[in-house]
């Protein structure tokens, strides 16, 4: 019987590897990221205000309850921030940064960022005839 040499394939055998020491969750959050959902719902947001941490890795998670399209407006508290934006919202970005997210009835718009200026910041729903506004204060 003649030896036969097995070889491994690079590729796969590093990727199981990698799996074994560093294990994949799917949804997983960044370490140290802090999660706030933001319902909406019958041309509301609750909870207000919210209370944010300077410097603090937050997922700020708008949920849409409503039959309608909503909008998340943020005002100052992004301009020139570094976000990552996730869900099913349509996002619009401007030479400031984002201006903001239309959210489909029963969607979901999730925005990633550490928030670096304090202060109180206004945000709100620019849909024709809503009224809805809202305050994220940052410590």
């Amino acid at each position: 019987m003649a030896y036969q040499k097995r070889v491994w394939p690079s590729v796969g055998f590093t990727a199981a590897c990698l799996l074994l020491f560093f294990p994949v969750t799917a949804g997983a959050e960044s370490v140290g990221e802090e999660s706030i959902t933001i319902d909406i719902l019958a041309r509301q947001f609750r909870p207000d205000p919210v209370e944010l941490r300077r410097g603090q890795k937050i997922a700020l998670i708008f949920e849409n309850h409503d039959s309608e399209l909503h909008a998340f407006v943020p005002g100052d508290l992004l301009a020139g921030v570094n976000v990552n934006i996730g869900g099913n919202g349509a996002p619009e970005f401007g030479p400031q940064g984002l201006k903001r997210i239309i959210i489909p009835p029963e969607g979901r718009a999730e925005i990633r960022f550490a928030p670096e200026r304090p202060g109180e910041f206004r945000y709100f729903c620019d849909m024709p005839g809503h009224e809805m506004r809202a305050m994220l204060v940052v410590r």
